[in-house]
């Protein structure tokens, strides 16, 4: 128990370190390159610090481990609309201004109603994970193209451009990117076999360690991102961080990893994971179409809200 404890407990580490260096080499070459902050924040950000599940959801498919992908997903997507969100709000008041974070939470109800209904048979096949991930590159085209055509508020494009990463050298930024991506496939990959031996040893399902140890882990970029967005006044970016995880867990990540290999699905796995992701999903989308601001008093719900998830889902599974 201690060797695979500490295995996965260092591949977490690992994880987070190389996500960051991957998501900060790209987005320095997206600056270099001249794509505009709005973009760089609500696309590279965004889904970039979701690579964890991306990664995770490829290996764990390839080694015939599904359901721990599926624990991730569900586990990352709530963590990212209680706790995270949460946290954010009981650092400082959140309001969101920006019209196209509140597209995006339109876009992410109708991905997590997809993935309820994929999952109502008890498999997402590949012909759902097809589907699946062209709803995703079909939403961020639209994305894109909007951030594009669209003018927003004077305070909003000022938020993201106070944001902006750094223009280093091209080729700086390249070896930043190149090697955050070997240490996040070996470290994922560490964390998969090590996860595994876990579950073994303690008569745990994959799918349980997935949505608790292994998500402290891979929301770890999202968790920091979001934090430092909030500490530092900007919202719209807080919250549109976390509203991108979610589609991007949603679609193209358990859509990539039906492709590799149909996942299975469980009443058990709906009832306590699907479900309360989907209620979870439509207090996030109230976040970010609410006038008012989210203050500590509701921050602290939203933490209280998650403990009392895990509290729940330990306790019946």
């Amino acid at each position: 128990m201690l060797v695979p404890g500490l295995l996965l407990i260092g591949s977490i580490v690992a994880i987070y370190f190389g996500a960051r260096w991957l998501v900060e080499g790209a987005s320095e070459l997206a600056a270099h390159y001249g794509i505009p902050p709005l973009v760089i924040g609500l696309t590279i950000v965004a889904f970039g610090t979701s690579l964890p599940e991306f990664v995770l959801g490829i290996i764990s498919g390839l080694e015939g481990v599904g359901s721990l992908s599926v624990g991730n997903v569900i586990g990352s997507n709530i963590s990212n609309a209680t706790y995270i969100i949460g946290a954010c709000a009981v650092l400082t008041p959140i309001v969101v201004r920006f019209e196209e974070v509140r597209r995006e939470a339109i876009f992410m109800m109708a991905a997590l109603a997809v993935l309820t209904l994929f999952s109502l048979d008890g498999q997402i096949s590949a012909l759902d994970g097809g589907i699946m991930a062209s709803l995703f590159i079909m939403y961020l085209a639209v994305l894109v193209r909007s951030l594009y055509c669209c003018k927003p508020a004077k305070a909003v494009v000022d938020e993201f451009n106070a944001a902006r990463p750094e223009e280093e050298p091209p080729l700086k930024s390249l070896f930043f990117l190149m090697v955050g991506a070997a240490i996040l496939i070996a470290a994922t990959d560490s964390a998969v076999n090590s996860a595994s031996d876990v579950a073994s040893i303690l008569g745990m399902s994959e799918f349980l360690i997935g949505v608790t140890v292994v998500t402290l882990g891979t929301t770890t970029p999202e968790f920091a991102t979001s934090l430092i967005a909030a500490h530092n006044g900007r919202s719209d970016i807080a919250v549109g961080n976390t509203i991108g995880t979610l589609v991007f867990n949603s679609t193209l990540v358990l859509g990539a990893g039906a492709l590799i290999s149909p996942l299975t699905i469980t009443g058990t796995q709906i009832l306590l994971g699907i479900l309360p992701l989907l209620l979870f999903g439509m207090l996030l989308a109230d976040v970010a179409y609410r006038r008012e601001k989210i203050g500590r008093r509701e921050g602290m719900a939203l933490i209280l809200l998650y403990v009392l998830y895990l509290a729940m889902l330990v306790s019946f599974s």
